[in-house]
């Protein structure tokens, strides 16, 4: 049995009086901590954020996309989750153990945790928030497919039974957001309609107010640590030029979308600091590998060799990141031993000749939003020119892209994309992206399907011992990267542009952007 004890990361939020929800509100001008980025740090009641994206609704149950996890970390708190050195550590979960055969985990849960009603947080509320999950089957339910009940011992006891083993769950439950039982309002749609505007946490802040894609307001629970800002704002700005003006003038206190080449401008500034983070997250170009002139592998190793990733990092990063060296992200492990990409159009020439691809013309889907995103698709479809191939760029919103994967004939030739794994654990990404159990899901952005790779992930997440998933893993990245199934473009670093006097701006493996509650102001 593999049990664990943690130092926990949660503490007794307790609030008197229920969440207060505006479903919508009207927006004024604000001046960010209070009087903008002079103001030291200890003089801070309120940090505001700057957040790209778009934000679907705040229900955790859709946490598997990482503006929706920003946006619900701060109010809710998991059973489990990564600390900086991707140790697995408790938040509500005291106690752990984890089946020899990947079956089950038995969960005691620490003493004094409380929702912001100050209602209790109890194994019911768990059993409930999971058997949620199964019951809608979107958002993070792909993470924890394998769940089948949970069976209750007593209010702060309960043992998680899986219908098939996995080694993935432990993981998973990181983005699993327990509820508020009580609290939602359940309707006909198992509280859909009102945890999309709605809180029913207990983490360190709640929900004050949301305006729909503009503004959150989280105000800080009684309770909870006194270091941590009294009041979180996020406004929603996708566009890092608005969001470098707005943190410029003081409207913002912190950034993390700055564009690399506007960042020297903040690291001169006296009163500001730019932290340097790995970022679990990379850039990617997944090929449609079932219908078209990508089913081609020559084809698809020609675009490889095109392409100048030295000068994606030097010139559209701004040395901010690497040049990518297999589909994992950097931060993970259990990487596999694969060169880093390299261009050599002439390989790339000879490959377009000799599959006799010379002349062929093929569509990208982006998202002409983001800076770099934009940058890409231009170099690559220069790149591609001189090796014969004629690349249409089709700006697409992500929502849209997603949908047009349910169908192999809707899935566009080729797609440019971050990506980022659900947890740490590289398993969590190859098994969603690569396997074709996940064709037509949304999450196998190529259709891609390979027998050999199905049944080394199969092999690793059906097993309890931790060498033999890793072996596994890494055999499986080799044979993905021989089928030349993505163009793995970069590694990322991000710059977080931040008040001089904030602390606590760190490394958090299973979350793509900001987790507030670890910003120190006092």
């Amino acid at each position: 049995m593999n049990s664990r004890r943690s130092t926990l990361l949660g503490k007794d939020f307790r609030r008197a009086v229920p969440i207060a929800v505006l479903s919508a509100f009207a927006l004024t001008a604000c001046t960010a901590g209070g009087g903008g980025a002079a103001d030291s740090a200890a003089a801070r009641d309120t940090l505001v954020f700057g957040v790209d994206g778009t934000l679907p609704n705040l229900d955790p149950v859709q946490a598997v996309n990482s503006t929706v996890d920003q946006a619900v970390v701060p109010m809710y708190e998991a059973l489990l989750d990564y600390s900086p050195t991707n140790e697995i550590v408790g938040v509500l979960a005291a106690e752990w153990t984890v089946a020899d055969d990947a079956r089950s985990i038995s969960v005691k849960l620490r003493d004094g945790a409380k929702f912001h009603d100050g209602s209790p947080v109890t194994s019911a509320d768990v059993a409930y928030t999971l058997d949620r999950i199964k019951t809608l089957g979107v958002g993070v339910a792909d993470s924890i497919a394998a769940y089948d009940k949970t069976e209750i011992t007593d209010d702060s006891s309960f043992t998680i039974r899986l219908g098939s083993a996995s080694s993935l769950f432990i993981g998973a439950l990181s983005k699993v957001y327990i509820l508020n039982e009580d609290a939602v309002q359940e309707g006909d749609d198992n509280g859909q309609a009102w945890l999309a505007t709605h809180a029913a946490g207990s983490g360190p802040y709640e929900l004050a107010s949301y305006a729909p894609n503009q503004q959150i307001e989280y105000h800080r629970v009684d309770g909870a640590d006194p270091k941590i800002a009294a009041k979180v704002i996020y406004r929603l700005i996708p566009e890092s030029a608005t969001q470098r003006d707005e943190l410029a003038s003081g409207n913002i206190d912190v950034s993390d979308a700055i564009d690399p080449i506007d960042v020297k401008e903040f690291e001169a500034d006296p009163d500001r600091q730019v932290v340097r983070l790995k970022k679990p997250q990379g850039l990617y170009v997944f090929f449609n590998t079932q219908e078209g002139p990508t089913t081609d592998k020559k084809l698809r190793e020609a675009i490889r060799l095109s392409y100048d990733y030295q000068g994606h990092t030097d010139t559209i990063l701004r040395g901010f990141g690497g040049v990518a060296s297999g589909p994992l992200p950097d931060t993970m492990g259990c990487r596999a031993d694969i060169a880093p990409a390299k261009q050599d159009l002439a390989a790339a020439k000879a490959l377009v000749e000799e599959s006799g691809n010379k002349g062929v013309k093929l569509t990208m889907a982006y998202q002409s939003m983001f800076t770099e995103h934009a940058e890409a698709a231009t170099a690559l479809q220069s790149s591609l020119k001189e090796i014969g191939v004629t690349l249409e760029l089709k700006p697409v919103t992500y929502p849209n892209f997603i949908a047009s994967l349910k169908k192999v004939e809707t899935t566009p030739q080729l797609s440019l994309l971050w990506d980022n794994p659900p947890t740490p654990d590289a398993g969590s990404l190859l098994y969603r992206t690569y396997s074709s159990r996940f064709v037509g899901s949304g999450t196998n952005y190529g259709q891609y399907s390979n027998p050999a790779v199905d049944a080394l992930l199969d092999k690793a997440v059906g097993s309890g011992d931790a060498e033999v998933q890793c072996a596994a893993y890494k055999e499986a990245q080799t044979l993905i990267d021989a089928d030349a199934a993505t163009m793995n473009i970069a590694d990322h670093e991000t710059a977080v542009v931040a008040p001089k006097g904030v602390t606590g701006i760190e490394f958090h493996p299973a979350h793509v952007g900001y987790v507030p509650q670890s910003y120190k102001v006092g």
